[in-house]
């Protein structure tokens, strides 16, 4: 006798899916048969376990069973951002965006006296998922190797569903997450052109993979404060100079998917809110939102009414105009941010609905990240057949709230 493998997840999956094993036993069960289910992780040490019984399939068999890890492998996982500090490689692993696991499947069955004993036990292949989770009917067409930069493919794409074409000023940041299952990604390759569509200057900077998963630092401001001797061809301080936009991608034996990067190519009379969000593949998305926003602050205030009058000088019980009824004892502050995009392309029109349904979402003031929380409940979802000029506006809290003494 001994446990099969029916079915089991891709060799990579996102955490927020489903990611189910199959397995059974190839004898026929006893009814008081169980298997023992541990997931572990790639140092081999378990980090849950779970009694899983048999389930009755379709075709009647008593002998299967199914598992699914991903709620505990959620718990595993999270996104990495930092805005890089000067003289910056421009590239970060991301070690905590996948997580290694397997797991070890054990038959049970009672002995005579009734306590369980092993019957047969059998490990599974290593498995990896991320922080990631697309909706359920893109799921079942989903396939990672669409984003898996290897050293046997090219045309890969980004941890992002934004368009390739994307905007930003003279001084800000912008993030590109990868997975690289065999580590391949050595280059990232920069161009930068005048509005006449010429070469300013062209090169690449080294990448060191030591994770499976990384994202490159490529906005204005991380490039210009990038270390210039690590690069070669591309001079990081002057190569922006007269730049109307510039292209970068990542290259190993193959080389993926591009992004063009257009320079303060979208005017404003406001000053624009760039905000910096988790997209659904586990990379962040940025975007200026640059058209009129407004802050408010949102005041929690509670009060209870004392007695005024008090003993003065053990003569006289009386109140004066300094004396305080009505005390405030909390007063807290939730501070608010409305934002507006701009005119919007077909593209980046549904692009919106990444951003109002993430739950981490960084407002980016004087190259810092600042927390924030969105508020949006629904989306409306905007064409150009139906709505002519697409156009959203969104409301966030800032995550810290304040607080001010008690009266």
């Amino acid at each position: 006798m001994a446990i099969v493998i029916s079915s089991q997840p891709e060799d990579y999956g996102l955490a927020y899916n489903d990611n189910p094993w199959c397995f059974y036993e190839s004898t026929l069960l006893t009814p008081s048969r169980r298997f023992i289910v541990s997931i572990i992780d790639l140092s081999l040490t378990t980090i849950g376990q779970f009694t899983v019984l048999p389930s009755l399939s379709s075709t009647g068999s008593l002998n299967n069973a199914f598992f699914d890890p991903s709620r505990i492998l959620q718990t595993r996982v999270e996104s990495c951002i930092a805005i890089p500090s000067t003289n910056n490689a421009v590239y970060s692993d991301c070690s905590t965006l996948g997580f290694g696991y397997g797991l070890l499947i054990e038959s049970q069955d009672k002995d005579a006296n009734g306590e369980y004993q092993t019957v047969t036990i059998i490990s599974s292949d290593p498995k990896t998922v991320w922080n990631g989770g697309v909706n359920m009917i893109d799921w079942l067409s989903f396939d990672y190797t669409d984003y898996d930069f290897n050293a046997s493919a090219s045309g890969k794409s980004f941890l992002t569903n934004a368009p390739d074409t994307l905007y930003i000023d003279d001084d800000q940041s912008l993030f590109l997450s990868f997975l690289s299952s065999d580590k391949d990604i050595n280059l990232m390759d920069i161009a930068t052109y005048d509005a006449s569509g010429n070469l300013i200057d062209s090169g690449f900077i080294p990448i060191s993979m030591t994770e499976k998963f990384g994202y490159i630092a490529v906005g204005t401001y991380d490039i210009q404060n990038s270390n210039p001797s690590l690069w070669t061809g591309f001079d990081p301080t002057t190569g922006f100079n007269n730049a109307a936009y510039y292209v970068v991608s990542v290259s190993g034996s193959g080389t993926h998917e591009t992004k063009t990067i257009y320079i303060n190519q979208r005017c404003s009379k406001y000053e624009p809110i760039r905000l910096h969000w988790l997209n659904r593949l586990g990379g962040y998305d940025s975007f200026n939102f640059s058209l009129k926003s407004m802050e408010e602050t949102e005041i929690d205030r509670r009060s209870y009414q004392q007695n005024p009058h008090t003993f003065r000088g053990g003569n006289f019980y009386d109140y004066q105009t300094y004396s305080r009824g009505v005390t405030d004892y909390h007063v807290g502050m939730q501070r608010k941010l409305t934002v507006n995009t701009p005119y919007l392309t077909e593209a980046e029109s549904t692009w919106m609905e990444d951003f109002a349904t993430s739950p981490v979402i960084f407002q980016e003031v004087n190259n810092q990240l600042i927390a924030m929380s969105g508020k949006a409940k629904m989306i409306k979802k905007q064409t150009s057949l139906n709505d002519k000029l697409m156009q959203y506006e969104f409301e966030l809290n800032y995550s810290l709230n304040d607080m001010r003494q008690r009266g």
